[in-house]
């Protein structure tokens, strides 16, 4: 479709979405997608439609407000047999049939092919690195199904690369680790954050910190409960803090794996009464716990620009993390969070014992996250330059 000087701009966001509104976001993309969708809803320029290859689906369609949200369904068949034969040529149809102006990919998965398998003029956002990531998916040698799963990752993450004309960069580290893949035009937007998350009121507990996000192993929660251990078995100092010491763990299980071995490190640590796994929350419990924490804690082994630090940035929660991936191009350390090297206990929990200690590091650390995120992930702002971009693909796609 050629857009005219009348009618809205109609734009195709294809990425993860909850299956039902107002539901638990279950994942960073699928977090950025729905707010990110919102966002250009509310413009009186722009048609937004999202489109979605979900599992579970009981509609192909819904309106929430102004947004149209469109799903196909998902085969209950392995990924790799899916991808080709269901999910995408069934996720371009659905393009297709709402003839879009521009089409803009959340990811390097089955929407991201999608999207560009519309013939629509696209924009890809890639999200993670998967050929990174995908190296943790086989346990061992031996894993046949983990090297399959890794292979087919990498080969698509590789042909999302190959085929994308024009790519949304949204943290500095992409840039640098995908190199001299990335031959797309890209223009650098980070991602928004919910308007919730600007909006909490906090009312933090002593001692009480918190994770956010899927239990997976590159996520090294497992470390993290080791560090309160060490803090809470560290008896050179009584604190006032020490007694109310508590990790809250918030986020679905996807791998049963690490949910058995960060309950082993509660066990050998002792720290059955101090460690609660919530499992997946709805966002009312999220924005609750958000406001409840001193701090979050974040050690993954592999980010790019993750969802729980920006929301923790936006709300004033001050942040300790693994000093990996694009988390540096987050925060500053000793600045706007602590960070550590990924798998050093004894370094996290020194951080922890800093930060739980020093009252004036926390109010300095809050009073700055918050005027920077509302610079960086306040959603109108990126939904501003977001539209930008889909004018000059679509202009540029009128020349050729």
């Amino acid at each position: 479709m050629r857009p005219d000087s009348v009618r809205p701009l109609r734009v195709a966001l294809v990425g993860d979405y909850p299956v039902d509104e107002g539901a638990a976001v279950q994942n960073g993309v699928q977090s950025v997608t729905y707010t990110l969708a919102h966002a250009l809803a509310a413009r009186p320029d722009v048609e937004c439609h999202v489109v979605s290859a979900m599992n579970d689906v009981t509609t192909t369609y819904r309106r929430a407000g102004a947004l149209h949200v469109h799903y196909v369904k998902r085969l209950n068949l392995p990924r790799l047999i899916t991808l080709r034969v269901n999910d995408v040529p069934r996720l371009a149809a659905a393009i297709r049939s709402i003839n879009p102006d521009v089409v803009h990919g959340q990811g390097q998965d089955r929407h991201a092919l999608g999207a560009l398998a519309s013939r629509a003029p696209a924009v890809i956002t890639p999200h993670g690195v998967l050929f990174i990531e995908s190296r943790l998916l086989q346990k061992n040698r031996w894993d046949v199904l983990g090297a399959l799963k890794k292979r087919a990752v990498a080969d698509m993450e590789r042909e999302v690369f190959r085929r994308a004309r024009d790519m949304i960069i949204i943290s500095p580290y992409l840039a640098q680790v995908y190199g001299s893949m990335l031959t797309a035009r890209c223009r650098f937007i980070e991602n928004p954050i919910q308007d919730d998350f600007f909006r909490i009121q906090r009312a933090p507990e002593a001692g009480r910190t918190l994770f956010v996000g899927t239990l997976v192993p590159r996520k090294g929660v497992h470390h993290l409960v080791r560090a309160i251990g060490e803090v809470v078995n560290d008896r050179v100092r009584d604190e006032p803090w020490r007694s109310h010491l508590q990790f809250r763990i918030a986020g679905p299980v996807a791998d049963p794996g690490s949910e058995l071995e960060v309950r082993r490190a509660i066990a050998e640590c002792g720290l059955q009464g101090r460690v609660r796994l919530l499992g997946p929350i709805s966002h009312e419990e999220l924005l609750d716990e958000y406001a409840r924490a001193q701090v979050l804690l974040m050690g993954s082994r592999e980010e790019t620009t993750p969802q729980a630090v920006a929301q923790a940035m936006a709300c004033g929660l001050p942040v300790i993390a693994s000093r990996v991936g694009g988390i540096p191009d987050m925060v500053e350390d000793g600045r706007t969070a602590l960070l550590f090297p990924y798998g050093d206990v004894a370094a996290c929990a020194g951080h922890i014992r800093r930060m739980l200690d020093d009252d004036a590091l926390r109010a300095r650390i809050e009073r700055t996250v918050r005027v920077e995120a509302q610079q960086r992930f306040d959603p109108k702002s990126v939904a501003d330059q977001t539209v930008c971009v889909y004018r000059e693909v679509i202009a540029r796609d009128l020349r050729i």
